[in-house]
């Protein structure tokens, strides 16, 4: 597996190892999952050009990030995320122990086309040259391209999403009032 070098990709691992930021990152898939293609890779930009001082990403930016990944997206990483979950899952007859090496190799290949995404979507922001925000500005920046994100999406937050989004805030902007959240930073 080739893991290209990448201060977003840095960023992400990071933040996306926090169980908290994990858990709501999904929860938020998951739960417009039939509707929408949320890309996390697009939650956690917004999250890092906040962090790195570049400032909230405006609709322009928003719109060409998710045209510039969308062919890699739908072409290459969601067949191999439904290939490791429907492997997940079991593929009759065959067992899951026979299945697992294919499994492995699945999520691996997976997690490389997540790494090429994320070398794409770095360019839209472009490296970090600016200089960091107070726990607080960058929060509210980190919020208003969450929030612009689901709008071009045509989604409306729901309250769940509203607190799984305020959980990746409070994690990354410990210093920010957000941080105070019960179990957050």
């Amino acid at each position: 597996m080739t893991i290209r070098p990448n201060p977003f990709w840095d960023y992400s691992v990071m933040l996306y190892g926090d169980q908290r930021v994990a858990g709501a990152c999904l929860a938020i898939q998951e739960r417009h999952g039939t509707s929408a293609d949320i890309d996390v890779n697009i939650l956690l930009l917004c999250t890092w050009a906040a962090a790195i001082g570049a400032g909230q990403l405006d609709n322009d930016k928003l719109t060409g990030a998710m045209a510039t990944v969308g062919p890699w997206r739908r072409d290459v990483l969601l067949p191999l995320r439904s290939v490791r979950q429907r492997l997940d899952r079991g593929v009759e007859p065959v067992p899951k122990e026979l299945a697992a090496t294919i499994r492995a190799d699945a999520a691996k290949a997976e997690l490389e086309a997540e790494n090429i995404e994320q070398l794409l979507l770095v360019e839209v922001v472009g490296r970090p040259a600016g200089k960091a925000m107070a726990a607080e500005v960058a929060t509210a920046q980190a919020a208003t391209g969450f929030a612009r994100y689901f709008a071009l999406l045509r989604i409306r937050p729901t309250p769940d999403d509203d607190r799984d989004l305020a959980r990746i805030l409070s994690v990354a902007f410990p210093a920010s009032r957000m941080g105070n959240e019960p179990g957050g930073g």
